[in-house]
């Protein structure tokens, strides 16, 4: 009998050995594969499960978008559609909110047992606020975000606020021209001044595309000197500081092109009284609210200016004090004054007839004025002067609700040196002010000053203005708009 030799038995089943692990680890991976594709075949299906039923979702709103289209702010409406059968039921649920204070954000849920999707949409309120000719500026509704309505940034934003890069535009103008107001539309710079150089000219268009080299496009003299402006499409309207004629209406022919169309002078209760000058100017609907220095007359003048180069007052009110500042927000005038009442509400319903609806006297009035208003959605501020010297109990800057009585009942701030401007957002107040190194000063809506940011400024501010997502505030002894806007780090 042969047998075969030891090391040949140990080889045969050490190569048995090697087959049989071979065996098992490509059964193995025969199954682990046949279970990737399992798991790959249930994904692939239930993404296209899930983008099936985003197209039925969005196909139902579609077909009854229409039903959604006028929400009024603060509007809900909710309703349910068969989309074939009891599972298929299809709720969209819409809440209307202010985007601003000429638009209206509608935020809308589409959703069945499945699936929801979330998403938003902005439109006009009026059709006045389509451009230029509804007399406000369209900014952000959040200078901190840069993200597009309704996309996933928009709804969840970057948790760590982003940092303010300021540029200084030196604009090539003689350096001693005191500038009163500042427009910035698309790119454009529209600056009023009050210079008692009879050859200087007290409004011009700059070109601040390329803030490192702004170009003027033209600029014109009218004579006095302009205290404010207003754009409302091609017509510029100003305050002017003048008794022979405190309406200057200045027609846009181009951004090359100005022409001084209409002086229109406000008249006299008696031959006799001595004429104010123009102080104050806002423009709202076909319609110029001029504010005036104190006379004998009415301080408010309500010009209508269905015709621009034809105005014609219609109405007025008697403040007795210079007016500083004005804001219309639908049927409610507000007015920043001089005197006591520094703050005045006047309902303007009827435009013929304005009736005060109440006022706010803050401590220190004898010696600060209100200088300028901001209204943003459903938020008031006013912003006041020093006067002098700062006391810590007189308070500077003031924010509210719309629906309050007074700004009285909302916060206050003590901010030394004065707010000379005030722009809001949803989440922040920003504020122009004449407190050393804090001339941009950042807050929330509260007015905490615990999270406040400060940024210091060479200049004393004059005002603030915004347009898009940047913001701009005119030197007040310098020719200079610092143009901020915020980046990530």
């Amino acid at each position: 009998m042969i047998f075969p030799k030891l090391s040949s038995v140990k080889n045969g089943a050490k190569n048995h050995g090697f087959v049989l692990f071979d065996a098992i680890l490509a059964l193995s991976l025969s199954v682990i594969f046949v279970a990737l594709l399992a798991v790959i075949s249930v994904q692939s299906r239930k993404i296209y499960e899930n983008a099936q039923n985003r197209s039925l979702l969005m196909g139902v709103y579609k077909l009854h978008a229409d039903e959604f289209a006028d929400l009024a702010p603060y509007e809900t409406r909710s309703k349910s559609y068969d989309a074939g059968s009891s599972a298929d039921i299809v709720k969209i649920d819409a809440k209307a909110v202010w985007f601003g204070n000429d638009r209206v954000e509608t935020d809308v849920v589409v959703s069945n047992q499945s699936q929801q999707i979330d998403f938003a949409a902005v439109r006009t309120y009026r059709l006045s606020s389509l451009d230029d000719s509804a007399g406000t500026p369209l900014c952000s509704v959040n200078f901190y975000q840069n993200s597009a309505v309704g996309s996933y940034r928009y709804f969840h934003p970057a948790p760590k606020p982003p940092a303010a890069l300021i540029t200084a535009i030196t604009l090539p103008i003689d350096p001693l021209l005191p500038l009163t107001d500042l427009i910035v539309r698309n790119g454009a710079a529209y600056v009023s001044a009050d210079s008692s150089t009879a050859s200087d000219p007290d409004l011009l268009i700059a070109d601040i595309g390329d803030p490192g080299r702004p170009l003027i496009l033209s600029s014109i003299n009218t004579g006095p000197g302009l205290s404010a402006i207003a754009l409302a499409g091609n017509h510029i309207f100003a305050a002017a500081a003048s008794t022979a004629a405190q309406l200057h209406v200045i027609r846009l022919n181009s951004p090359s092109a100005l022409y001084l169309a209409k002086k229109y002078r406000l008249p006299l209760p008696l031959a006799s009284t001595s004429p104010p000058v123009g102080a104050a100017i806002f423009y709202d609907d076909k319609k110029v609210y001029l504010g005036a220095t104190k006379w004998d007359g009415q301080e408010l003048a309500i010009i209508d200016v269905m015709n621009p180069e034809s105005p014609v007052k219609i109405s007025g009110y008697e403040t007795d004090s210079k007016i500083n500042a004005l804001y219309v927000r639908g049927k409610a005038l507000y007015v920043g004054a001089s005197d006591q009442a520094q703050f005045r509400t006047i309902d303007i319903q009827n435009p013929l007839a304005p009736v005060l609806v109440n006022s706010m006297s803050p401590s220190g009035w004898q010696r600060q004025e209100g200088r300028d208003i901001d209204y943003f959605e459903d938020s008031l501020r006013l912003g006041r002067t020093s006067g002098g010297f700062n006391i810590v109990g007189d308070k500077e800057l003031f924010s509210g609700t719309s629906t309050s009585t007074s700004l009285g009942s909302g916060s206050a701030l003590d901010v030394p040196g004065g707010v000379y401007g005030i722009i809001s957002d949803r989440g922040h107040v920003f504020a122009a002010t004449r407190t050393l190194d804090r001339e941009f000063s950042i807050f929330d809506r509260s007015l905490s000053t615990s999270s406040a940011v400060f940024y210091p400024l060479p200049v004393e501010p004059q005002t603030m203005t915004c347009d898009g997502d940047r913001l701009y505030i005119l030197a007040k002894t310098a020719p200079v708009i610092y143009e901020i806007r915020f980046y990530a780090d």
